[in-house]
């Protein structure tokens, strides 16, 4: 993009398709608001058709994007098949860019942020594209009647979707797949939840599902402990991903192989993040269950220190009463038998239990 972008205008047809794009995006996610600062700029490098730009505006192609929807509004024909192929990429471009807008960028001071690196862009490009496929069906049906293409519907929605990141796409949605059933919430929640998670923060985020469903929830981990837990489970997460920008990049991988490679490193991911949180999770159990032990041999409790205490407050001669009835002898007996029947023993050792105030 150059130092002077071109703006596209609020007044024009094709602003407004972007609009009611970034619209049916924010209804798909609960009416989440997205950080769309209201301008639409020409994207001007040739190698992209689309971009959310980190001061809240949105690039877009117009040779690649805008100007095919443009040309299949004013058909008086249906479309052909590689129109509507046409149409559906142009739709998933704007749908991905207006989706990669529901979150915000994040502090880059804060001591938990992650830089975006080679595994952030593998981890957000793959959940902002399975996300975009999942949903895009429904956007064309809520964008195209008011946009003037509902003649174009039916024939787009017969299309299917080229995965523009097939190294990160099977990856995200593997492991939204794996942090929701760790973290007792649908593949869909979790997804939302992250789509909507500051770009800094994602990575916190992610396993703090797992976090308060297998640490927090049963009492086991204090919260002060939050971020030593994170990082150890982050790490794998992170170490699994970087290497897909390499697999992406590579032109001499098709997409099914490129798939392959991304389910592969998606599953590593999650092997090396179950180790780690089974072994954290074992490691306060096996804290919790000393704890419990060492509280349990303790010498004595409260209420056996409040019943010597008062025991030794007795007067003499309830104290030779007391040994009797309790078959204890006091200095000096020896030898001596008790000849209280064991019943009237009992009743006599309950009475001076409450004159003494132990319950």
């Amino acid at each position: 993009m150059t130092d002077d972008p071109v703006e596209i205008s609020p007044q024009s047809w094709e602003y407004r398709l972007v609009a009611a794009v970034v619209y049916a995006v924010e209804q798909r996610v609960d009416g989440a608001r997205t950080r769309w600062n209201q301008v639409v700029l020409e994207e001007e490098d040739p190698d992209f058709v689309g971009s959310a730009e980190a001061d809240g505006s949105m690039s877009v192609s117009i040779t690649n994007v805008l100007e095919p929807l443009r040309r299949a509004r004013d058909l008086d024909r249906p479309l052909t098949d590689e129109e509507a192929f046409e149409l559906r990429e142009a739709m998933a471009t704007l749908t991905h860019e207006a989706a990669h807008l529901l979150a915000q960028y994040g502090d880059e001071n804060a001591p938990d942020a992650y830089l975006y690196d080679d595994a952030a862009e593998a981890f957000n490009e793959g959940r902002t594209e399975h996300w975009t496929h999942r949903n895009l069906d429904k956007i064309i049906g809520d964008v195209f009647p008011d946009a003037g293409l509902e003649h174009a519907v039916a024939a787009v929605l017969a299309q299917q979707t080229d995965d523009a990141y097939a190294a990160y796409t099977p990856a995200a949605r593997h492991l939204d797949r794996a942090l929701a059933k760790r973290s007792g919430l649908t593949s869909t929640q979790v997804t939302q939840t992250l789509m909507c998670a500051d770009d800094l923060q994602r990575w916190n985020v992610a396993v703090d599902l797992l976090i308060d469903e297998r640490l927090v929830k049963p009492g086991l981990m204090p919260e002060a402990h939050r971020d030593e837990v994170r990082k150890e489970l982050i790490a794998p997460l992170r170490d699994s991903l970087a290497g897909l920008v390499e697999v992406e990049a590579d032109e001499s991988l098709g997409d099914a192989e490129k798939s392959t490679e991304s389910a592969k490193a998606a599953k590593n991911a999650i092997a090396e993040l179950d180790h780690e949180l089974n072994r954290i999770e074992r490691h306060y159990r096996v804290e919790k269950a000393q704890r419990a032990q060492q509280q349990a041999s303790r010498p004595s409790s409260r209420r056996s220190q409040a019943v010597r205490q008062a025991q030794d407050r007795l007067p003499p001669d309830l104290r030779r009463l007391r040994a009797v009835t309790t078959g204890r002898r006091l200095p000096g007996t020896a030898g001596r038998e008790a000849a209280i029947r064991p019943a009237a023993a009992r009743a006599d050792s309950r009475l001076i239990d409450r004159l003494h105030g132990v319950q």
